[in-house]
């Protein structure tokens, strides 16, 4: 199965917000907009800041960046670590990041950041896509600038993933990622840089004993937008009934629905992983429906699989483009890895020596 939007954003959008509103997420805005929009009153800065760090005297290269999440700083902000030249960095007012911070960053407050874009003399720009607010703004301005701009993979692709910018490059973990992601667009490039966070995975010391409990957990995804609850919760369900798994809340359950869920394993006998634990401080085998999470887990040396019983057909497709095993076979190979750390490649890409 391929995209299911692989050009439109604005249908993509659409169909994202009919699917949290179906499952009753409202996730898509922040509880402090939430509560500012129902107050009447709004306590959410407005506007842009442009953070510049000078560099060798090399054209500046712009990170566009829209949230503080792990995926955020694990794989794009990471790549300033190995930027030579001038690094501009476009956030929303109000998000504090702390790679941005010290004595080498100048901030400017911006109401309208493409007159400072066009002033920089941007030579490429980088984002995480183009579904949230500072990654549109980038992209549209880069494309009407004529500045060559790169998504890069932050997570596993589902035929639900938002459609890349127009003639933008999309910076891969595999060829395999390239090509679906890619499917039916001939004014996207490819480039294959791997995953920063399995590369990071697999080159950290572990602080754990080294030896792994016997009782798996299973990471919860009632909250995907990918699936329906019924697969999801059905999946855990099973699998921590039939095992004794403990099950791992996911970080975006919090509604009420997740909630009773939550109280309806508890009353089956099912024990709650919490508060839960990222997958480099697990020390037990771990188990998902489909996750990004299996793979750092079979890199860092955990037994690990997938489980969904009557699951779609793109949950099957996707299983075997990652080599995620299903439980009762073989855990999970660690996927294969190339010596130079992808954050480094990034780099090299935006400037233009790679």
């Amino acid at each position: 199965m391929a995209l299911i939007h692989p050009r439109s954003l604005e249908r993509w959008q659409e169909w994202r917000s009919s699917r949290r509103r179906a499952i009753g997420i409202h996730r898509a805005v922040p509880p402090r907009l939430r509560r500012a929009v129902g107050s009447g009153e709004s306590d959410v800065p407005s506007g842009y800041v442009l953070h510049t760090r000078a560099g060798d005297g090399s054209a500046p290269v712009l990170l566009g960046v829209d949230t503080t999440s792990d995926t955020t700083r694990g794989g794009l902000l990471v790549a300033l670590t190995y930027l030579h030249g001038t690094a501009a960095v476009l956030t929303p007012a109000g998000l504090e990041l702390p790679e941005l911070t010290g004595p080498d960053w100048d901030h400017r407050r911006l109401d309208d950041p493409r007159p400072a874009l066009d002033e920089l003399g941007v030579s490429s720009a980088l984002t995480l896509g183009w579904h949230r607010d500072v990654g549109r703004l980038v992209h549209e301005w880069a494309l009407a600038a004529d500045v060559p701009s790169a998504v890069v993979q932050h997570d596993v692709l589902s035929p639900f993933a938002p459609p890349l910018p127009p003639h933008t490059t999309f910076l891969a973990w595999s060829a395999a990622d390239g090509d679906f992601q890619r499917a039916g667009r001939d004014d996207v490039e490819v480039r294959v840089v791997g995953s920063q966070r399995l590369w990071q995975a697999g080159h950290q010391d572990s602080d754990g004993s080294g030896a792994v409990q016997d009782r798996p957990v299973f990471l919860g995804q009632l909250a995907s937008i990918e699936l329906p609850r019924r697969y999801t919760f059905g999946a855990a369900h099973s699998y921590c009934r039939f095992t004794d798994a403990l099950y791992q809340p996911g970080d975006e359950e919090t509604d009420r629905f997740s909630r009773a869920a939550h109280a309806l394993l508890r009353r089956r006998g099912v024990d709650l992983q919490l508060p839960p634990l990222p997958v480099a401080d697990q020390e037990r085998p771990v188990v998902a429906v489909y996750s990004a999470d299996v793979l750092e887990a079979a890199v860092r040396g955990l037994p690990a699989w997938v489980h969904g019983p009557r699951m779609p057909t793109w949950v099957h497709e996707q299983w075997e483009r990652y080599g995620m095993r299903r439980t009762g076979a073989e855990p999970t190979p660690a996927p294969p890895q190339d010596a130079d750390e992808p954050a480094r490649l990034i780099a090299q890409i935006l400037e233009g020596t790679a």
